[in-house]
């Protein structure tokens, strides 16, 4: 049962990209804030990069 997984790295990919989105838009956003978006923005992409990688490589069965 595979589908969750490939749901949240599908989710973690969306979310990290609202985030950037996001920080686009908000430049005047202090540097605290947006070097803690950025770090949020970078773990999605990492967790989704993880998930969606492995699914491919491994297949729907793994």
């Amino acid at each position: 049962m595979r589908f969750p997984f490939t749901f949240m790295g599908v989710m973690a990919l969306a979310m990290g990209l609202w985030v950037v989105a996001y920080l686009a838009a908000h430049r005047s956003l202090d540097t605290v804030s947006q070097e803690l978006a950025g770090g949020t923005a970078l773990v999605c992409f990492g967790f989704a990069a993880y998930v969606l990688i492995r699914r491919v490589m491994r297949g729907p069965q793994h």
